[in-house]
């Protein structure tokens, strides 16, 4: 008998169908990768499974017995759990009080034991070598060690199936390592784990079967070790997609930035040291470094969004540079992509439209007024040439898929022609076609002149998009290297120097 059973499974959202009669079924103790482009329903489905979602059609049968969960709650009670995509932490509380959410300690009197929850979320975390105080609040951490609390949480509830949805999007290949490590010993105990990745290298290093969706519909299920990534990609897009790809040049001898020496000093310590570069207009310079090296922190300190004071000096196009906010930083066309799409990204009450429009707001305004016709011109052919799946402009962002919110948020970026980009973490959370049309883009970009600093946990792509890679560890610079004359191996050699 089937561990759990999804049986014509059709789901709906404001008369838009999503899911179109899914059944499938897994087996206890593997690990079974739900794979599909942006889109496809994977998350939707996922989300009905644990809870999240409970209007829907059809049945899903756990252990041969029907079951259907009006909340989260209910589901952990069943012993199934989901690590989710865009963090769901509360931000204002500590990493103790996120982890033991709902379910705190408590003593005689039925108050928290905060020593007794503490002193529990130190011996969890001790495995993942966090380097924070349990008491140290969410919203401090970096985006890479906020996903560690929310795979910690997750395994203490001790589910006995785990869902986890793009789990290494912020992880670097060190983390990646220790996760699939914990993975394994999941396994081994006989647990069942449903993960959702875009990156084919994972799955067919972990997964026993993937399952594969394609428009809100199953296409098929396959053990692992009988396909290869062509196979995959195919199923899941129903068209061939070209993943392999040459990096193209763009030569400029117009310096867009340089640095000199400089280091960025916050809360009376040093976050950043010993940097030297230089940018030309045209040109990507890719940011690699582990989890918690200092990559996001440089693009920040370049936006100016931490009011972070500096050594040395800094240039930008010729002139002396001090970024000292993001409304100097924009005015001087200087523009930042946060990773954290949900938290510093998206306005998730509005729609695609003003999403999309918030950037060039005086542009389309007249008399305090915006220009309705203008907005709606102006965005709708950014979105478009973007590529964007959405039913309409109007609809709420949060209605699209993780992809396709990244596409709007791009376009918002690219409407204010920007001369330095600067992208975090892009194509975190995207599958490989849409994956594809980002690097495509990037490559018009640097056809145009612009400049881009760009991050990525994934060092394949780092080699196959970037000119030039700075290589970070513990916040300083390590090597400054050609990507056309450096490799994965040289790469990770000085992102583990101390």
């Amino acid at each position: 008998m089937s561990l759990l059973e999804f049986i014509n499974i059709s789901k709906s959202f404001s008369g838009v169908q999503v899911l179109y009669d899914i059944s499938f079924s897994i087996e206890k103790g593997k690990l079974f990768a739900l794979v599909g482009e942006n889109g496809a329903g994977k998350s939707t489905l996922m989300k009905i499974l644990c809870g999240i979602l409970n209007e829907y059609q059809g049945d899903i049968k756990l252990n041969g017995n029907k079951i259907i969960f009006n909340n989260p709650r209910e589901a952990e009670n069943a012993g199934i759990t989901i690590i989710h995509q865009e963090l769901n932490l509360v931000a204002e509380l500590s990493v103790a009080e996120n982890i033991f959410l709902g379910r705190e300690p408590t003593n005689r009197l039925g108050f928290i034991d905060f020593k007794k929850m503490y002193a529990e979320a130190e011996v969890l975390l001790r495995r993942f070598d966090f380097p924070f105080s349990v008491e140290t609040k969410i919203n401090k951490l970096p985006i890479g060690w906020q996903q560690m609390v929310e795979i910690a949480k997750a395994l203490r509830l001790k589910a006995e199936i785990i869902v986890m949805d793009e789990p290494t999007s912020a992880l670097s290949e060190n983390e990646i390592k220790f996760l699939f490590e914990q993975i394994a010993q999941l396994k081994k105990s006989g647990k069942t784990i449903i993960y959702i990745s875009h990156r084919m290298k994972e799955i067919f290093e972990i997964s026993d079967e993937v399952i594969t969706l394609r428009d809100g519909r199953f296409v098929g299920k396959y053990s692992t070790s009988k396909i290869n990534q062509d196979f995959l990609v195919s199923k899941m897009a129903g068209r061939e997609i070209k993943t392999d790809r040459v990096r193209k040049q763009y030569h400029s001898t117009e310096q867009l930035l340089s640095l000199n020496s400089v280091s960025v000093i916050g809360s009376n310590k040093k976050i950043l040291s010993e940097l030297s570069f230089s940018l030309n207009c045209g040109e990507v310079l890719g940011i690699a470094g582990l989890l918690g090296a200092g990559r996001t922190e440089l693009l920040k300190f370049l936006y100016g969004t931490d009011n972070s004071g500096f050594n040395g000096e800094i240039k930008f196009l010729g002139e002396l540079f001090k970024p000292t906010s993001p409304t100097k930083s924009i005015k001087n066309k200087i523009i930042y992509l946060s990773e954290d799409r949900k938290g510093e990204g998206i306005f998730a009450e509005l729609s695609n439209l003003k999403n999309g429009s918030i950037s060039i707001l005086p542009k389309i305004s007249r008399l305090g007024f915006i220009q309705k016709k203008n907005e709606y011109k102006v965005v709708t052919k950014k979105v478009n040439e973007l590529n964007t799946k959405m039913d309409s402009i109007f609809q709420k962002i949060t209605n699209l898929s993780g992809g396709n919110q990244q596409k709007v948020l791009l376009s918002r970026v690219l409407l204010i022609n920007p001369k330095l980009l600067l992208l975090d973490e892009p194509t975190r959370g995207i599958d490989v076609a849409a994956k594809q049309e980002i690097y495509e883009l990037i490559d018009k970009l640097k056809a145009e002149g612009m400049g881009i600093i760009f991050t990525s946990s994934e060092i394949p792509e780092l080699l196959s998009v970037t000119d030039q890679i700075l290589v970070l560890a513990e916040g300083k610079q390590k090597a400054l290297l050609e990507t056309e004359k450096t490799n994965s191996v040289e790469i990770l050699k000085y992102a583990f120097e101390e």
